[in-house]
């Protein structure tokens, strides 16, 4: 049986139904999509958002002739091709032996939710690197060391992140400031990490690094086979806490995590479910106000595509305040 691409929204509207059969669907934001068919019927199909395998579903009449083999390594193939050799997957818990069988490393699982990695890498070499990165930054780490974290995306640096970062860095020897790797913000990452970089360089016990495509992002999360908003963002949060724990906890010796407090529903429970998994280990910091107002990233974006950029940069650390009207001028001037 050939294994082909879908280009024509016939084909896409024909894997939709398909998928709906397994009570799974189509992702907005999948870039590739392949499938199998017999006698005109679609049997198997699979796609991608970038890196991440997603929708995989095979008829069970055909489930003895390892087409889901086939189309993980159609999949693959493609990423050879487009030169993408570490890539993840996010399915039920049930499907984990299929891609256990087809090499794929577990990395998590929740009731709901299991990520798996396959290709080149592993989570633990990323970490490894990370180690040797704070082990030359800080002197070497180990259980002694007072090492606190935060993850922070930076759409982008406020004073109010940098308020939650000199806090950490008041309270603990060491800091270490995950900058969310993911280029789907309105502030690419390159950007982000260069303000952040610049505001903080002048605390010596704080060091700024990408976040890897372990810190999970609600940007990449798949929903294709859980039922509600509010369920992926619950999922989101404990894949992305019990990640932290297991890994970047245990193996860069981290004691803390510091979080902002958050004002809208969807990030209160974000914070809680973090809460829930690092117990005493997470620290929630009050937000910084001016004028008693929140300081926030999409406020400082709201007076960008206003064009009230010098009322923006009150907002922003003063060693970012060049570089920053220079980046916004560009993206939000005429």
């Amino acid at each position: 049986m050939i294994v082909k691409e879908a280009y024509l929204k016939e084909e896409i509207t024909n894997i939709k139904i398909f998928l709906e059969k397994f009570s799974l669907k189509l992702d907005d934001n999948v870039t590739k999509t392949f499938y199998i068919e017999e006698d005109d019927k679609i049997i198997g199909t699979i796609s991608c958002s970038d890196y991440i395998i997603k929708s995989l579903a095979v008829d069970p009449t055909y489930q003895s002739e390892n087409l889901a083999g086939k189309l993980v390594n159609e999949m693959i193939n493609y990423f050879a091709q487009n030169g993408i050799f570490s890539y993840q997957v996010f399915t039920k818990p049930i499907y984990k032996h299929i891609f256990i069988s087809l090499g794929f490393r577990e990395i998590v699982s929740t009731d709901k939710v299991i990520m798996l990695e396959g290709g080149t890498g592993s989570i633990d070499e990323e970490l490894s690197k990370i180690k040797k990165q704070l082990d030359i930054r800080f002197a070497t780490l180990d259980e002694s060391s007072d090492l606190a974290a935060l993850v922070i995306n930076g759409n982008p640096l406020t004073i109010g992140h940098v308020h939650l970062i000199e806090q950490a860095s008041i309270k603990h020897q060491l800091v270490v400031v995950f900058i969310v790797e993911e280029n789907k913000s309105e502030f690419s990452f390159q950007e982000r990490l260069s303000m952040a970089y610049l505001a903080t360089r002048r605390l010596t016990n704080v060091c700024v690094l990408p976040s890897t495509k372990y810190i999970v992002s609600s940007l990449t999360f798949p929903t294709y086979f859980l039922k509600d908003l509010e369920e992926v963002n619950v999922e989101n949060a404990l894949i992305d806490a019990l990640i932290f724990k297991n890994y970047f906890m245990k193996k860069l010796f981290i004691k803390k995590r510091y979080v902002g407090e958050e004002s809208s529903n969807k990030m209160i429970n974000y914070n809680n479910t973090l809460k829930e998994v690092l117990i005493d280990s997470l620290i929630e910091i009050p937000r910084l106000k001016e004028d008693n107002e929140i300081v926030s990233a999409s406020m400082v974006r709201s007076l960008c595509k206003e064009q009230k950029f010098d009322e923006a940069l009150k907002y922003i650390p003063r060693e970012n305040a060049l570089v920053f009207y220079s980046i916004v001028k560009q993206k939000y001037g005429n």
